[in-house]
Parts: structure tokens; C-alpha cells; sequence
């Protein structure tokens, strides 16, 4: 039988502390084991109790809840806080989040939101181990016989331009290297509209916002906890539920996590927004290669040029870029091989344009190269561009494995995670 969820509810008013247990008295899972009515004794009593959760108003004299959130994450890194607070912008949020914080209620709520986010964050807590004195690899290599792989080929999807279709390319580059048996591992870069989640019918029920607190070391059995798999096999990490948890995302935090993860799996591929920030560019930095994604049209053109100015002036190699043209058509206009021509950069891949089939995928959460889309030719280009990107990077061939056919579900009901 699992243990109960060992709740602290925060609050300077003695009568929401009381409407509080009021809404959780009769959920058999849940037990209230203290209130607190200040930020002070609401630290003391996190490090006397250690409880699951927190539930932290923000608005207390002497230390507030955001102080007392930082202390505890500091102190007490296995409780996960959820702030309660009458203000509900964007500012406080991101505040909060940057103090440990895992959710965000809005008061007045009700029983079931309430609820509802205390199953939530208990479930998707990350699992804190203590700092192991020896590397990442060599801790879990003696702890559980798991022996780290040869570095892993870091393969980031980047397109200057938006709307190029970099999501479609890495979901579908994943799926397929999965299936051929790689250990693979695919992270939605797009932090603040990622959609990897709902392209690949996953509930988001843990992010790469778990790997946030800045008291645990990012190490690949932390990472493990909060990776989703998928039923192709391939190992996913979501971006933030919401736009503004995204701020909690630093360039070290992402530099930690690619270096924690690239021994255990054969390929990391990282899907990007199309803005160059510093997160950014320190994922093109890291990546052993970077998928170019243009389309034949002049706007694509113009930014894919400045981005070659960019990767020369960042001193990237030349081979470390290659370029592939997306929905690529025999229509009269930009040909693919003009496209070569004017960028005076050679083609590594062409994807032909099957809008309609994409997007009947897309809304029905199936990759392309699974179920009854697999033997379309964007399906078969996909496949071919994963052959020659195994061929090119030296990786041995694996036995690719069945998969069962998709389950369907509605649009609207995944969008909604219902």
C-alpha cells in the first residue's frame, strides 16, 4: 500500500490554513501533518517533518513565501512546494519557479485544482540522490551494473526560420532511430511552445522543469526519473508545461544535462525554436552535428545564409552543419539543386512536401514513420536520412524492431491531456 502524501500548509491567516485542511480532510491519500503561519516556521518545521509537499502563500511578514521557498529548496530538497497567492502574473510565477517552487494555485481554488496539483507534483517529483563522490558514469555503473556507452552523437534540428518543420523532422529522426534498437533520447529544445508532447500523444506529466533545482546535481539517474518513454521506445524529455517556467531553464543547467545523459545513449537529438539565445547557442555548441532545416522559398534562403555566417564566425567546422531541404518540390520556382547553388552549400537530405499526410499525423499524435503513414515517401526519406546519418558518424547497424499499431485518441482530449 503506498504511503500517504505528508502535506504542510503555509499561511499567516489561522482561517485559510483551516480551509485548507478543510479541502483536503477527506482525501485518504492526503495527511496534513503541520501549518506554519510564517516563512520562519515554515523552514523550521520543513526540516523537522521533511513533508512531501508544501503548500507556501506568498504574501507573509518576516521572511515571505518566496524566501522561505529558496531556503527550504536549500535545505530540504525532497519537498516540493506549491506557492498559493492571490497574484497570478507572470512575474510572480516566474519568481516562485526560480525559488523551487513546481506549481502555481491561484487563490480562491478549489477542492479539485487543489488536489489535482498536490497528486500532480507528488507524482512527477524527481527522485534526489545524494552527490556521489566518484563521476555520473562510474556511480551508476557500480550501483545498478548499467555500463555507460560510448559517448553519444549529440544531432540538434535548427531552423532561422520558422515554421520550416524542425519538430516534425526530430520526432519522426528519433522514432525511427529508436526503432532501429539506438538508445535514444529526444529533448524538446522549444522551452517555451514546445510540441513534442501533444506531436507524440504524451501526457507532459514531468519536463526538463524537474531537472531545476539548483541543490541536485543533474546526473543521469536524476535525468532518468523525469524522461518519458514512448511506445516506439524512444526516451523523451518535455519542455515546461507553461511559457514561463521556461525562465527556470539556465544554459548550465542545459550544459549538465547533455554531458550527464551522452553516455548512456547512442543518439541525443534536440529540437529547437528558431530564436538564438544563449540556451541556444550553447546546444548548437555542444552538438557533434546540426540539421539545417530550409525550405525552397527566399525567406528560408536569406536566413539559412546568415546562419552560415554565423556558424563561420563561431568557428564551426564546416561538416558539423548539414543542410536539408524540407517539403522539397519539383514545382516550377527555387529548385533544390538552386537552393545548393545559391548557398553554395551542399544538400545532405531532401524531405518531399506531403502537407496533407503531416498534418493528418500530426492531429492524430502517430509518427509519420509508424501505423499506416510508414511507407509514404516522407516516411521513407526520414528513413533514409537516419541510414545516412548512422553511415556518416560510423554507428554499427541494429535489428530494427516491430512496433504495435497506435492507439487512437482525439485531438481535442490531447491537447487537454484528458
Amino acid at each position: 500500500m503506498a504511503e500517504n502524501i505528508r502535506v504542510l500548509i503555509v499561511d499567516d491567516l489561522p482561517e485559510t490554513r483551516e480551509n485548507v485542511r478543510k479541502l483536503l480532510q477527506f482525501e485518504s491519500d492526503v495527511e496534513v501533518i503541520g501549518q506554519a503561519g510564517t516563512g520562519e516556521e515554515a523552514v523550521q518545521m520543513a526540516q523537522e517533518y521533511q513533508p512531501d509537499i508544501i503548500l507556501m502563500d506568498i504574501n507573509m511578514p518576516g521572511i515571505d513565501g518566496i524566501g522561505a521557498s529558496q531556503k527550504i529548496s536549500e535545505l530540504v530538497p525532497r519537498s516540493q512546494i506549491i506557492i498559493m497567492s492571490v497574484q497570478s502574473d507572470s512575474d510572480y510565477l516566474r519568481r516562485a519557479m526560480l525559488a523551487g517552487a513546481r506549481d502555481f494555485l491561484t487563490k480562491p481554488f478549489g477542492g479539485d485544482e487543489l488536489i489535482t496539483a498536490i497528486r500532480r507534483v507528488h507524482e512527477k517529483r524527481p527522485q534526489v540522490v545524494a552527490r556521489p563522490s566518484m563521476s555520473s558514469a562510474a556511480y551508476m555503473e557500480s550501483h545498478d551494473g548499467e555500463k555507460p556507452r560510448e559517448t553519444g552523437k549529440v544531432i540538434t534540428v535548427f531552423s532561422p526560420k520558422g515554421g520550416c518543420g524542425c519538430t516534425t523532422v526530430s520526432i519522426n529522426l528519433a522514432v525511427t532511430l529508436a526503432k532501429r534498437n539506438f538508445q535514444t533520447l529526444l529533448i524538446d529544445g522549444s522551452l517555451q511552445f514546445g510540441d513534442v508532447a501533444v506531436m507524440l500523444n504524451m501526457k507532459p506529466t514531468t519536463s526538463i522543469v524537474d531537472l531545476s533545482d539548483r541543490n541536485v546535481e543533474v546526473d543521469h539517474e536524476l535525468v532518468s526519473s523525469v524522461v518519458q518513454v514512448h511506445k516506439s521506445g524512444l526516451h523523451v524529455l518535455l519542455a515546461p508545461p507553461r511559457p514561463e517556467m521556461a525562465d527556470v531553464i539556465t544554459e548550465d543547467l542545459v550544459k549538465e544535462l547533455v554531458e550527464a545523459v551522452r553516455p548512456y545513449y547512442d543518439f541525443i537529438i534536440i529540437d529547437t525554436s528558431s530564436s538564438l539565445n544563449d540556451i541556444a547557442l550553447s546546444i548548437l555548441d555542444m552538438s557533434d552535428k546540426i540539421l539545417l532545416i530550409t525550405q525552397q522559398n527566399l525567406p528560408s534562403l536569406k536566413n539559412i545564409s546568415r546562419f552560415f555566417d554565423l556558424a563561420e564566425n563561431l568557428e564551426y567546422e564546416p561538416d558539423k552543419t548539414w543542410m536539408i531541404v524540407n517539403r522539397a518540390s519539383a514545382k516550377p520556382g527555387i529548385s533544390v539543386k538552386d537552393v545548393s547553388d545559391t548557398l553554395k552549400r551542399p544538400v545532405f537530405a531532401q524531405i518531399p512536401d506531403e502537407g496533407d499526410i503531416v498534418e493528418k499525423a500530426v492531429n492524430e499524435g502517430v509518427p509519420l514513420v509508424s501505423g499506416q503513414y510508414r511507407k509514404r515517401p516522407v516516411s521513407l526519406a526520414v528513413n533514409g536520412l537516419a541510414d545516412q546519418i548512422v553511415r556518416e558518424m560510423n554507428i554499427d547497424k541494429k535489428e530494427e524492431k516491430t512496433e504495435a499499431p497506435p492507439k487512437k485518441q482525439g485531438l481535442f482530449s490531447r491537447l487537454f491531456n484528458r
